[in-house]
């Protein structure tokens, strides 16, 4: 799974992946980093989104594929869509992914959270993923 989400994000993101796919494991295999931007009260945000997002892929992708072949059934990335168009930003990071060959036979989903998915989470408390959180 390749998040932009914080690590708040991806405690209540990953039990709702694996209560709604049951017998399915994820992995995060992008590692949460600082990222500027505008937040109140905040110098800076968690996690990639956008051109950022796709530059960590393209980096880590062959690097965990590499270490563990013949493990991943599905590379799932999902992303705020931050204002962008949803098909064009879907179409480049599909884009870059088909640049690596070991993706070639594994299924690939584009997912993005418009609101942000922190809306989401905030605007329903108990009946998001966030009442899954750890």
């Amino acid at each position: 799974v390749y998040s932009r989400g914080g690590e708040a994000e991806v405690r209540g993101f990953f039990p709702f992946l694996e209560k709604t796919f049951p017998g399915c494991r994820f992995e995060r295999k992008t590692p949460v980093r600082d990222k500027p931007g505008p937040k109140p009260n905040k110098a800076s945000g968690q996690g990639r989104t956008g051109k950022s997002l796709i530059e960590q892929i393209k980096q880590e992708l062959p690097i965990a594929l590499k270490a563990e072949p013949n493990k991943c059934d599905l590379i799932l990335v999902f992303d705020d869509l931050d204002c962008r168009d949803s098909e064009t930003q879907k179409l480049k990071i599909l884009s870059e992914i088909s640049k690596i060959p070991e993706c070639a036979d594994i299924e690939k989903f584009v997912g993005f959270a418009a609101p942000e998915i922190e809306a989401w989470i905030i605007a329903d408390w108990n009946n998001s993923i966030a009442k899954h959180s750890y």
